[in-house]
């Protein structure tokens, strides 16, 4: 091989490992449940942090998961990588719960997209009303 190909070769394998870098970064989110409906029902709800994921043939990917206690209170964290050197995770919040809506008793999942602050920063999402959602 000579030494053009030598050096051809090496650019095309250093450009294809800065294609394929990624970043990992980790975010910590905490926040408080609420539900006037039925103040019982913020205990032990299923909390989900998700990395959106966009791309064709991506899906989202968990980040983290945790309970909230008897009081609502929940901490959350976890961490993803995104494909590409500028590329950062895209989070958001789901939460499963059992609080009724206000007008329709329903209990529809809640999404929320979390500012994406990552640590040592942490993200205070204060006060979330299940029993309303963005819509009403």
């Amino acid at each position: 091989m000579t030494s053009s190909r030598k050096v051809l070769h090496a650019l095309l394998i250093l450009s294809f490992s800065n294609l394929a870098a990624s970043k990992t970064k980790c975010l910590m989110a905490t926040g408080v449940l609420k539900c006037p409906t039925d103040p019982h029902a913020v205990k032990k709800v299923h909390i989900d942090l998700w990395d959106e994921d966009s791309l064709p043939l991506e899906s989202d990917d968990l980040m983290g998961r945790t309970w909230s206690d008897i009081h609502g209170n929940f901490r959350v964290t976890g961490c993803a990588s995104d494909f590409g050197p500028i590329n950062t995770p895209d989070p958001y919040i789901y939460i499963q719960h059992d609080c009724p809506h206000r007008d329709t008793n329903a209990t529809d999942p809640i999404q929320i997209d979390v500012i994406p602050l990552f640590l040592p920063s942490i993200v205070n999402l204060g006060n979330i009303y299940l029993d309303r959602y963005i819509d009403d």
